[in-house]
């Protein structure tokens, strides 16, 4: 009797034991899952007394603390923040992100900010299955080509790309002109033109300028000349009233005939009746000729737009001054670069007609906006351009967590499926190889505006 009393014993205290590893086991998963790991690698520059070299990283870093700090309030996962400094070596960079690999509780790397490091680090991505999310590098051939990597500023070839399909497919441009300068404009203008030439355009011009070149008249030159021999035009001056009144049927304004008289102007056929204006006016017992040597005053119509990735704001108040002098600034298309009101503003008499791409334009009137920076005043934390690079990004990553995923895995297969994120300073879109494939169109008049938030089509 007394040994089965014993076996008894025996058998409740292993199942005592065993129902207490489960409910470790359970315990310590339910912990795992509720509780993740995030590496940050930034340029902070710890041990320098130079300010200026911490700037960057750590308005970036600022960012990404707010945004995690706003999650902690309500977020159901237990989010930590493991920081180092790379002081932009790309070196250190590589060694840190492997470190982080390595570590099987961090679930993704935020960094680094530069294309130099994230090339050097990139291949610890598919090495580790661990995303590594840079908020600002724009090198190509980073997310591109390699998984688990991801580009949340559009890189070169998407900005060149996106450009031609935007002045392409959505402005029904196709005759360009480009004016680049040969280093930093080159990444553009490489991947622009092809792209253009594939959605149907024409390159009519390419012509490239010096960095910290003050005088662009050699291309103005070749640009009016390609003008003098491929367009036709007509002075309103010269015509009687039957034929005016046949311009304004056919859908020429009043208003550019009166302004074609009144300043004696040359005005391109093509400009007022599309591509198909030499049969048109042949219609309309109009004689259309070639713009004559001693024109100044013109309105040219055979090249549609002029795409010009300059390398440096200071090139804008060099650049389009000429082009106006020359009547050549009609429609200008730009990159990011050109994104400086203070630039636009002093050069805004010479600017007719300016589109560019920027990866950074807050809606001023979005809530979420207008809430951020309510709660940024209560704070030590400045509202800046780089700021929200850190803010979105951490954001970002904070809200695929909030919807389950946890692990490497589930992060990078939520960011490469990734469309139409409404981040502050921009949509974000990870379905073009990983790298953000959508940019703002903005113009310039009267100050900078939104235009259309445009995703590359292909």
């Amino acid at each position: 009797m007394g040994i089965k009393i014993n076996r008894k014993l025996q058998i409740t205290n292993y199942k005592l034991i065993l129902l207490g590893l489960i409910t470790l086991f359970f315990s310590l998963s339910t912990s795992s899952q509720n509780s993740v790991k995030i590496g940050v690698v930034l340029p902070l520059f710890q041990d320098s007394e130079d300010k200026s070299k911490k700037e960057l990283g750590s308005e970036i870093l600022d960012g990404i603390k707010f945004a995690l700090s706003q999650y902690s309030k309500n977020g159901g996962t237990k989010v930590t923040l493991v920081v180092v400094d790379t002081k932009r070596e790309p070196s250190i960079a590589n060694q840190e992100i492997e470190a982080f690999g390595e570590d099987p509780t961090v679930v993704c790397v935020l960094g680094p900010i530069f294309s130099s490091e994230l090339t050097e680090a990139a291949l610890n991505g598919p090495r580790f299955k661990i995303p590594i999310i840079s908020p600002t590098a724009t090198g190509d051939e980073l997310a591109t080509h390699y998984n688990y990597v991801f580009q949340l500023n559009p890189s070169y070839e998407v900005r060149g790309k996106l450009m031609a399909d935007y002045l392409i497919n959505k402005r029904g441009f196709k005759d360009f002109a480009v004016i680049y300068e040969e280093n930093y404009g080159e990444n553009f203008r490489k991947h622009f033109e092809p792209e253009a030439k594939i959605l149907g355009g024409k390159i009519l011009v390419s012509e490239s300028y010096q960095k910290d070149q003050r005088n662009i008249a050699e291309i103005i030159s070749k640009i009016t000349l390609y003008i003098r021999e491929n367009d036709l035009f007509i002075n309103a001056a010269n015509l009687n009233l039957t034929q005016r009144e046949k311009l304004e049927i056919a859908g020429v304004r009043w208003s550019l005939l009166d302004s074609s008289v009144t300043l004696n102007m040359d005005v391109s056929i093509y400009y007022m009746l599309g591509k198909n204006a030499r049969k048109i006016i042949d219609t309309m017992n109009i004689k259309a000729y070639p713009l004559k040597s001693e024109s100044s005053k013109f309105i040219q119509g055979v090249i549609d737009a002029i795409y010009i990735p300059i390398a440096n704001p200071s090139e804008i108040g060099i650049i389009v001054p000429q082009l106006f002098s020359y009547s050549l600034s009609f429609y200008i298309a730009g990159t990011g670069d050109w994104n400086y009101p203070e630039a636009l503003k002093e050069n805004q008499v010479y600017i007719k007609n300016l589109v560019y791409e920027s990866e950074y334009f807050p809606n001023e009137d979005n809530f979420e906006f207008q809430e951020l920076k309510e709660n940024l005043k209560k704070t030590k934390y400045k509202l800046g351009k780089n700021f929200l690079f850190g803010y979105d990004a951490m954001k970002l990553i904070l809200n695929l967590i909030d919807k389950g995923n946890k692990t490497r895995e589930d992060l990078n297969n939520a960011l490469k499926n990734l469309k139409g994120y409404e981040a502050i300073k921009s949509k974000i879109s990870l379905d073009y190889h990983g790298i953000n494939s959508e940019l703002n169109i903005l113009r310039y008049e009267d100050g900078i505006k939104l235009v259309d938030t445009y995703k590359i089509s292909r």
